[in-house]
């Protein structure tokens, strides 16, 4: 095979092809598994073990092909003329690396959560499936498999979602999600069409090529932006189709962490793979921004309602979903692939940890936080917060002048970190001063070297960030930090009173996109479970 011959010809060449073929390899371990599970002679306990193997040499693999990246730089690898061509660059890499690590994670967790339940076998058979796919998707290189990739992981993901099939409105939130995704699937289908037949290929790095030999980009690809960027939408739960996203908390919590933490991410990674088509579709990118930014908006005041832990975070999702569309429609590509990695990290954790809230909540009882700092305190703490974000910029070389949206996310950055000025802390003031400046200038740092090195990985914002766009997100953020500072400090006010049923409803658009989907394509239940819901009405 061309492996080989690869390897004789150029190390570098021939590293990244075998590590190319042990990508496509990768996938296989988890089938493997998923095969072994409808054999009932084979113990459960080998299944895992296979399982949890194919996650490590995962994460293995994405480690050195990170390696391969960084010493040879990124590569289209094509290891056989009958197999499909992978992309190996930072992206990949990172996403594999992600995906893998949360796979491994929620392998060994659902191990334990799981254990003794009769549809154990059904749950890990669709969960390798599922892990495959995603795999899969994030490492070719042809868009057509791609699409089959995300569709197929979505169809994997609905098993999972209906793990309890007795339960009438996991199965209902499960329908409505699959109405919407088979939606978002239509438009992904399209949009691949419409691309082959305007460039004649579907290599995914072959596409920003074929889009720069062009003196102006085409109707139909500017469609096909326009539809990709609808799909995601749709796919990353986006007001006010997020119904699902909230209503699916009935499936196990390894799943809802896969969920949150992964499959709901994909449609970021593929607005980030597809940026230089995005480009030659400005309104495709606004439409990023206003969605996006409305969505964080309004899903952040919901938050501020709930008790639920699962639910908020569930409303968390939607939200931080809803800023990083707006970052990529911004041309923040950087800082959405880090707030990518970050948020599905995060949310992993929040899932799988969320059954120990009560016991944190007990220990906070135990030793409250009394002190505040007085408005003097207030005064000098917010000056220091901008002064360290201010002084991580210079540092990393980040300037406002050259690309206007540092100074949005500046001042994003400085809002999140407002409420915890106000918040009381178990430490003496100035400690406490010092503490939210220490956080800001880190904060500030991290992304700031983020930036700086994968300014090389991934590609720069070819077009103009649109000031209505940025007018737009910078209204929308403001308004969320001065409705959510007014009703921390007077939760009894006017505001208050008002905002709370209507927030706490999710101001009533799930209604309207529930009755239409359910009026077009009515859930089918089973009798059993028909017969369980009426006894529970009536």
């Amino acid at each position: 095979m061309s492996v080989f011959v690869g390897f004789f010809v150029t190390s570098g060449a021939g590293i990244q092809a075998m590590l190319a073929l042990l990508v496509l390899l990768l996938p296989c371990t988890l089938l493997v598994a998923a095969g072994l599970v409808s054999q009932t002679r084979v113990k459960l306990n080998l299944v895992w073990r296979v399982a949890q193997l194919g996650a490590i040499l995962a994460i293995v693999t994405a480690i050195l092909s990170a390696l391969s990246v960084w010493l040879y730089g990124s590569a289209s690898v094509s290891v056989d003329a009958f197999l499909p061509t992978v992309r190996v660059d930072a992206l990949s890499c990172l996403m594999l690396l992600l995906t893998s690590f949360l796979g491994w994670v929620i392998l060994t967790y659902s191990r334990h959560y799981l254990a003794g339940d009769q549809g154990l076998r059904r749950y890990l058979c669709w969960l390798c499936l599922t892990l495959a796919n995603v795999w899969l998707l994030v490492t070719l290189n042809n868009l057509f498999l791609v699409c089959v990739a995300w569709s197929t992981s979505s169809l994997t993901l609905h098993q999972l979602l209906i793990f309890y099939k007795n339960r009438p409105a996991a199965l209902i939130a499960a329908h409505k999600k699959f109405i919407i995704s088979r939606v978002a699937d239509v438009l992904t289908w399209g949009a691949a069409l419409l691309i082959y037949l305007q460039l004649n290929t579907l290599q995914i790095e072959q596409i920003p090529l074929a889009l720069a030999a062009l003196p102006q980009p085409p109707i139909g690809i500017q469609i096909a932006a326009l539809l990709f960027v609808i799909s995601a939408i749709l796919k990353c739960a986006q007001l006010p189709f997020h119904g699902w996203l909230l209503q699916v908390m009935e499936a196990p919590t390894p799943v809802s962490a896969l969920l949150h933490a992964g499959i709901v991410n994909i449609g970021g990674f593929i607005l980030l793979r597809m940026t230089g088509l995005i480009e030659t579709a400005p309104f495709a990118q606004l439409l990023l921004v206003v969605v996006g930014s409305v969505t964080a908006s309004l899903a952040a005041l919901v938050m501020m309602t709930r008790i639920s832990v699962k639910v908020m975070l569930a409303w968390s999702t939607c939200a931080q979903m809803g800023f990083m569309l707006l970052e990529i429609g911004l041309g923040a590509y950087a800082l959405a692939l880090f707030h990518l990695l970050a948020h599905s990290l995060y949310k992993a954790h929040a899932f799988l940890s969320s059954g120990e809230t009560v016991s944190r909540r007990v220990v906070m009882q135990i030793a409250p936080a009394n002190h505040r700092l007085n408005t003097s305190q207030k005064l000098l703490a917010i000056t220091g917060l901008m002064s360290g974000i201010s002084l991580a910029a210079c540092l990393t070389g980040l300037d406002p002048r050259q690309d206007p949206s540092i100074r949005l996310f500046g001042g994003v950055l400085v809002g999140s970190l407002l409420p915890l000025v106000n918040a009381p802390y178990a430490q003496r003031a100035w400690s406490q001063i010092l503490l939210l400046v220490t956080q800001a200038f880190g904060l500030a740092l991290v992304y700031g070297i983020w930036h700086f090195i994968f300014l090389g990985f991934l590609p720069p914002a070819a077009t103009h960030v649109s000031m209505f766009g940025l007018i737009f997100a910078g209204s929308c953020l403001f308004g969320l930090l001065i409705v959510q500072q007014v009703v921390l400090s007077q939760p009894q006010g006017a505001l208050s009173r008002w905002l709370h049923p209507r927030a706490f409803a999710g101001f009533h658009l799930d209604e309207v996109v529930t009755h239409l989907t359910l009026r077009i394509w009515p859930a089918r239940l089973p009798v059993p479970v028909k017969t369980k819901l009426l006894k529970e009405i009536v």
